[in-house]
């Protein structure tokens, strides 16, 4: 490794907003991300969960200069991604990749796989003989064997084109990947499946993940750190174990109270929560118009406490 320091990314007060709504005399945006903070170590997998629409896709895209931050600093092995020279900018993007979530939209149709997984390697400058063996031992690691290389995507199932998808992103051995949902489309069997690919990608490469996920259950099975993320917000950040066993934020538990039990003898321990719903604020805690332990005071911006090697966005935590 080429950094003495442990941490691989670090994000601080990153912040977005989309315009939404644009009149002569106003303008409404929303905020999509706000002021989030986190580092991300070598050989980590970080697993980011929330409800559809919190966030979790802008932050990776924001991480990987897909889109444009508002705020906020973004290091990458200790230097600002929006301040790196060419040369740099260049291998900032052969050591980051992405597997989206639905591969029908993110592999190109007209080629075929092996046309799919050389396009990096020719972009970032390969020789021919030494990209047949990359491709080759790529397609390999993924899970498939190199008789689909000569395959279009359409020829090949929702497992095999995400395994495809995943194989592109090892290419170039990059040192992170932003997985963002990427068993979300698949079976759960085929789920499983690509979970245990990224443990294997994760122990035998040593990359970092920075995994993306609406299940909470996919993100324990992976995950050595966990970012609960609502409305753009961290609301509980730390170790995996941690807060999967004693969440403190109340919509931590509301997600893990949403899992079903594996055998109904195995109940959880956590008391069942009921959502309230009761009027939006300005300011003040984000989570309020839908917190069932909210008061007054939750009308005021919560501090970020630190309980037990984790942090938590909450008065009463």
């Amino acid at each position: 490794m080429e950094s003495h320091s442990p941490t691989l990314l670090k994000v601080e007060n990153l912040s977005k907003k989309f315009l939404i709504k644009k009149t002569l005399l106003k303008k409404e945006y929303f905020k999509a991300v706000d002021r989030v903070s986190f580092c991300l170590d070598y050989n980590q997998v970080l697993g980011v969960v929330g409800e559809s629409g919190s966030g979790k896709s802008t932050i990776g895209r924001l991480i990987l200069k897909l889109i444009s931050k508002d705020e906020g600093k973004i290091e990458f092995e200790g230097k600002d991604i929006y301040t790196l020279s060419r040369q740099e900018e260049k291998k900032f993007r052969k050591d980051t990749a992405v597997v989206f979530q639905d591969p029908r939209t993110s592999l190109n149709p007209r080629l075929k796989v092996r046309q799919i997984l050389e396009e990096p390697l020719i972009i970032h400058g390969y020789p021919k003989e030494e990209r047949e063996k990359i491709i080759s031992s790529s397609i390999v690691e993924a899970g498939l064997d190199e008789t689909f290389l000569e395959r279009y995507p359409s020829e090949l199932s929702g497992g095999q084109r995400q395994r495809v998808a995943i194989a592109r992103s090892i290419v170039l051995s990059p040192k992170m990947i932003v997985a963002d949902e990427p068993t979300s489309a698949l079976d759960v069997s085929v789920q499983l499946q690509i979970i245990n690919l990224i443990k294997k990608l994760k122990e035998e490469k040593g990359i970092s993940f920075l995994f993306i996920s609406h299940d909470l259950n996919v993100i324990g099975m992976l995950s050595d750190s966990i970012m609960v993320i609502y409305r753009g917000k961290i609301m509980e950040k730390g170790e995996a174990k941690s807060i999967l066993k004693k969440p403190a934020h109340p919509y931590t538990k509301i997600l893990l109270d949403s899992l079903p039990p594996e055998h109904p003898s195995q109940r959880k321990k956590i008391q069942n929560i009921t959502e309230v719903y009761r009027e939006e604020i300005e300011e003040g805690c984000v989570f309020y118009s839908r917190c069932p332990e909210a008061t007054d005071q939750c009308r005021t911006e919560p501090p970020y406490k630190k309980i037990d090697n984790r942090e938590v966005y909450c008065h009463f935590a």
